[in-house]
């Protein structure tokens, strides 16, 4: 695989992680890249690699609902720094003893790596309801290494569920990780590579936002003030892959990047005790609510399910939760149950389409044994219809995984798929046995196969025009089940 187009993670798959206070549930990531950038490579390889329904859902994320410039996709300026920084990289000194191993500046750049690094004092961000930190970073030359995560810049007091910090995870992966308040809140593929890039951590209204290069990238809940101080880098990790940091500025105010209306309704990101969901701001408690919940394949039809609702009903998304496998489920602490208690208590909620995160439990087959799958189900789906008695839950089946003939024909004549399968019809009867509805993405993905590019290495998404019969399916049966 091409190395940029891996670095940049502009291929759309999960990859699980530790995190902090064990928040099992993934999330189905934000593709990374500015536009120019997408489409240049798009141009380049759309012929090999990049297929039609990638290039889709990467549009989707980079310039969608979690991830909205506010200017029709295109990459604003950099910021305005109309206001002067209360602290600066290079003018400002830092404490001596807020230093730990060996921190230098060399021609205004401070290079961190896991033996290294420096504190602000808390106060510097005031009572932390608005502020701005910008800075710019790149991985530095040399070999990566794969230990784990290094923060780059911190304030957690994970104990008291406050203050943010950005961990960062080496090539292959290139992931950086954005946590609020302790848990981890958004994800972000591609987050470094060799040449700088600038990234703003903007808090207004205690409310955060994460930029790159002007692109808003994440909008979270409420950040919980932290006493900690504000540390970049992590000392006492042992060498790891060292990154290069310059040009950071700290605001005691607001400093959105030019080009940026912060008056558009966007959606925020809610993280808890295992789970991280999109919420959209309720303007008329007498509209219906809908939740979507589902792996990346609910990425690709998700938006046309809200633009069909729009100024009928509010849709909010969990994507990549509800993870469900034999050691996540059983008792009334399990992290399955943590997790649906906390997205449940951002509704109520009229009604609830549902996939569990099929592509990705369901392979390989050590994550969801055959004999665990019915058991586990019932037990989710009893726990819904309890905490949830209201709330009218649609399932939505499994989609295929294929596989290329040799002269690169899609066939869904593999095993992976045959576990689909036959895992697809033993949640068909526990869905039955309680009367849950469902819809049957399945077959409709079957009857597609035609559209899949020969010789996709994407073997799992779909064309858009395939995610919008399948959202015109769940829309109808949604539709049916509302008040």
């Amino acid at each position: 695989m091409n190395t940029s187009f891996e670095e940049n993670c502009w291929k759309i798959e999960l990859q699980q992680k530790p995190t902090l206070k064990n928040n099992g549930a993934d999330l189905c990531m934000v593709i990374s890249g500015n536009i120019t950038d997408l489409i240049k490579n798009y141009k380049r390889m759309k012929n090999s690699v990049l297929t039609v329904v990638l290039f889709a859902l990467i549009l989707v994320n980079v310039g969608g609902a979690n991830a909205d410039s506010g200017t029709n996709g295109t990459i604003p300026a950099p910021s305005l720094s109309v206001a002067n920084p209360i602290w600066e990289l290079g003018k400002n000194p830092f404490d001596p003893k807020l230093v730990k191993g060996k921190v230098e500046i060399t021609d205004g750049i401070i290079r961190l790596d896991g033996t290294n690094s420096f504190s602000l004092p808390a106060s510097l961000l005031g009572d932390q309801s608005e502020f701005t930190i910008e800075f710019e970073i790149k991985r530095a030359e040399g070999e990566t290494r794969s230990e784990d995560g290094l923060f780059l810049i911190s304030n957690l007091d994970e104990k008291g569920n406050k203050g943010f910090g950005i961990r960062y995870y080496s090539p292959p992966y290139n992931a950086g990780w954005l946590f609020v308040n302790g848990y981890k809140t958004f994800e972000q593929r591609g987050f470094l590579n060799n040449q700088f890039l600038k990234y703003t951590i903007l808090v207004k209204d205690n409310s955060m936002m994460l930029f790159r290069n002007g692109l808003l990238l994440a909008l979270t809940d409420k950040v919980n003030p932290s006493e900690k101080m504000l540390t970049m880098g992590e000392a006492g990790k042992g060498r790891m892959t060292a990154f290069e940091l310059r040009n950071l500025r700290i605001y005691d105010e607001a400093q959105f990047p030019a080009g940026f209306d912060p008056g558009i309704a966007r959606m925020k990101t809610f993280s808890g005790d295992q789970y991280s969901m999109q919420r959209v701001e309720i303007k008329d408690p007498k509209l219906p609510r809908i939740l979507v919940v589902g792996n990346s394949i609910s990425m690709g039809y998700r938006n046309y399910i809200t633009e069909h609702f729009k100024g009928k009903a509010y849709v909010d998304y969990w994507v990549g939760g509800s993870w469900i496998d034999p050691n996540s489920v059983r008792g009334e602490n399990s992290a399955v149950k943590r997790a649906w208690r906390g997205v449940l208590g951002n509704g109520p909620y009229d009604v609830i389409s549902w996939n569990a995160m099929t592509l990705h439990m369901w392979w390989p087959p050590e994550r969801c044994p055959e004999e665990t799958l019915a058991p586990n189900m019932t037990e989710v789906v009893e726990f819904l219809k309890e905490m949830a008695p209201k709330t009218k839950v649609i399932w939505v089946r499994g989609t295929p995984a294929r596989e290329n003939l040799s002269d690169g024909t899609p066939t869904l004549n593999n095993p992976r798929n045959n576990i689909i399968v036959r895992y697809n019809r033993i949640v068909d009867e526990v869905m039955k046995k309680h009367g849950i509805p469902e819809v049957d993405l399945y077959a409709i993905a079957e009857n597609q196969l035609h559209t899949v590019t020969k010789g996709s290495v994407d073997l799992v998404h779909w064309k858009p025009e395939v995610y919008q019969i399948m959202a015109q399916e769940i829309i109808k049966e949604i539709e049916r089940n509302l008040p």
